[in-house]
């Protein structure tokens, strides 16, 4: 009988290994063949910083103080020389001249209006006298507190929010002495046209009346350019102060109930690169009824708005122009967490991501993680537990994504070079 050797009936070392290999490389193409291939995603980065919650409207710029210029009396206007954008000189401008239409200009009855137009001219100057009196006392009283606020503000004695309440009440006190000084600049010049407007009666037939500009500013519009007759009220210009500025917003009336004034306005796509700032002064208590480009019938409110930048900052923004304000409602802490909006999702009750991953043998997946949400906009959304700063996940995640779905990466809008 023939010797057998041992190694014939017995596998070596290297062919176990050589088994080990093949069996596993045949386990991993079949891996591949039966699961499914990654899903191609886009993906967007945690971060850390302060989100605002707005509300964003179309709105336009309005003279906060505008005044039309009427005829007192009967007469014959003179051709005006003016024109929209020229400026005018607090009574040294001469807005309009009237000349004599016959020669007696007031009868009886003219006469006595014209007495009673004096005296109610002279009451509506102490009146706003008094009004002045009121409004310099309300100053007075909003700038200590303001000045007491930034010293508390400064040790944090006081919160921010009371700080600003303060500070909208000192504005808002510079707001109403403006308002009973422009009051009392009218009233004196509704006396001066008043008093001349009798003058008139005793002097010489053929000696002209001069309107004098009773601010200082810009013409705004020409009403009447022409010369010829003119009766008593009838408008001729209108005049304003550019520097005088205040931005006026129509928000949905479901948006005002958020506003409150001092809140902060950002003012956007008026003309520069730069956008301006500034602070809610007044939500007017009635809504309107207005029509959407869509015809939709919709209620609104309107916001009015202080700029906080100077007219030499916008010199060229003039009345009625076209803007876009966002209004900031809510804002979120400076160290806080935030994601792109159009990562989350969410069933009845919950918010959910899906958070990029790579598993043990190096294959990119996701896993979906529940997430708290505090405020968000239109394009970013704060996160206040569930996810880590630098964590990447699937933005606009497809309806086939899942928990544990492999992914690949891409890059939207990519070019080869």
């Amino acid at each position: 009988m023939p010797p057998v050797h041992p190694s014939a009936n017995t596998w070596s070392p290297r062919n176990i290994g050589f088994a080990a290999l093949l069996i596993l490389g045949l386990c991993a193409l079949a891996w591949f063949g039966f699961s499914e291939s990654p899903i191609p995603v886009e993906l967007g980065r945690v971060d850390i910083g302060s989100i605002e919650q707005s509300i964003e409207d179309d709105g336009e710029t309005r003279i906060r103080e505008r005044y039309t210029i009427t005829s007192p009396i009967t007469g014959k206007l003179a051709r005006i020389e003016l024109h929209p954008g020229d400026p005018i000189e607090k009574d040294r401008t001469r807005l309009a001249l009237l000349e004599p239409a016959d020669p007696s200009l007031l009868d009886a009855r003219e006469r006595l209006q014209g007495e009673g137009r004096l005296r109610a001219s002279q009451a509506a100057i102490e009146r706003a006298d008094e009004l002045i009196k009121v409004a310099n006392e309300s100053l007075e009283l909003a700038d200590h507190n303001y000045s007491r606020g930034k010293k508390l503000l400064a040790t944090n004695a006081i919160a921010q929010a009371e700080f600003d309440q303060i500070e909208h009440s000192f504005r808002s006190a510079n707001a109403g002495l403006r308002a009973a000084n422009f009051f009392r600049s009218i009233a004196q010049h509704e006396y001066s046209v008043a008093e001349a407007a009798l003058a008139i009666d005793t002097q010489q037939p053929n000696t002209p009346f001069e309107i004098k500009s009773p601010i200082n500013g810009t013409v705004l519009r020409v009403l009447r350019e022409d010369a010829g007759v003119i009766t008593p009220g009838s408008p001729m210009l209108e005049v304003g102060d550019p520097r005088e500025m205040e931005v006026q917003i129509d928000v949905l009336s479901t948006a005002a109930v958020s506003i409150r004034p001092s809140n902060k306005v950002w003012i956007e796509r008026w003309g520069s690169d730069q956008a301006l700032s500034g602070r809610v002064r007044r939500i007017e208590p009635a809504a309107f009824l207005k029509v959407s480009a869509l015809g939709v019938e919709e209620k609104r409110v309107r916001v009015l708005v202080d700029l906080d930048q100077p007219w030499e900052e916008r010199p060229t923004l003039g009345d009625g122009y076209r803007i876009e304000a966002r209004i900031v409602v809510d804002s979120s802490p400076a160290e806080g967490m935030f994601v792109p909006t159009g990562a989350l999702e969410s069933n009845a009750q919950s918010w959910f991501v899906y958070r990029y991953r790579s598993n043990s043998f190096g294959y990119p997946s996701v896993e979906r993680v529940e997430v708290s949400v505090g405020i968000k906009n239109r394009d970013f959304a704060q996160i206040t537990s569930g996810l880590n700063v630098g964590d990447s996940v699937v933005l606009y995640p497809p309806e086939k994504l899942k928990d544990g779905s492999r992914v690949s990466v891409y890059v939207p809008n990519a070019t080869t070079p």
